[in-house]
Order: structure tokens, then sequence, then C-alpha cells
């Protein structure tokens, strides 16, 4: 019997470092902490919306900067950082858990290796 380690896991966990760096070098990517919200001001019977970005840092107050009207260019940059961000948490998880699986499966082929040996004998 012959045991070994597969190689499509290996390709995976390589493709998913791939994936998780072109993510990365397609724009920026929003922090942790930080998201969109929506704000409505009325004035002169007339309601304007507005984006804000708002950041919390540990130990302090939130913070919140206009990021404009809905759809703006600022939004829209800033709509895509966090998408990104998203996407990379998502690619993380799923590398953390092929690692798990790699390990797994080594040790798995050492303990079959050393059934073999016994058999062997």
């Amino acid at each position: 019997m012959n045991f070994s380690e597969s190689t499509f896991l290996h390709a995976e966990l390589q493709r998913l470092l791939k994936v998780i760096e072109a993510v990365r070098t397609s724009g920026i990517v929003a922090p942790a902490y930080c998201w969109l919200t929506e704000s409505s001001e009325t004035k002169a019977n007339k309601t304007y919306t507005y984006i804000r970005l708002v950041t919390e840092k540990p130990g302090k107050k939130l913070v919140s900067k206009s990021l404009g009207k809905p759809n703006s260019k600022r939004h829209q940059e800033w709509k895509r950082a966090m998408i990104r961000r998203e996407a990379i948490a998502e690619l993380e998880q799923q590398l953390k858990i092929l690692d798990i699986l790699v390990q797994r499966q080594a040790q798995a082929t050492k303990l079959l290796g050393q059934l073999e040996n016994l058999l062997i004998l």
C-alpha cells in the first residue's frame, strides 16, 4: 500500500493565497471596525440624504466622516473597499479550514505509513 498526501489540498491552498493577494492589489481594503451609515436632514421642506463613514477605535468614541450623497464617487470607493475586506475575511476563513485539513491529512498519512510498516513486519 502506498499512502501519500493529496496535492489537491495544497493546490487549493495556493489558489486561495493568490486570490487573496489579487483582492488586496485590486484596491484599498477597508480597515476593521468601520461601516457606512445613511443620514437624512430636512431643510426648507426638502429632505437630503448623506452617507457617512463611521469608524470605531478601541477605547475611543465613534468618529464619522461625510462621504456625500448616496452613490457619490467616495461612497462607491468605500463600498468597494468594504466588499474587499469582507471577501478577504471569507477567503482567510477558508484558508484556515484548508490548513486544518492539510494537517489532518499529514497526520493520517503518517499513521497509515506506520500501520503499513507494522503489516510488513
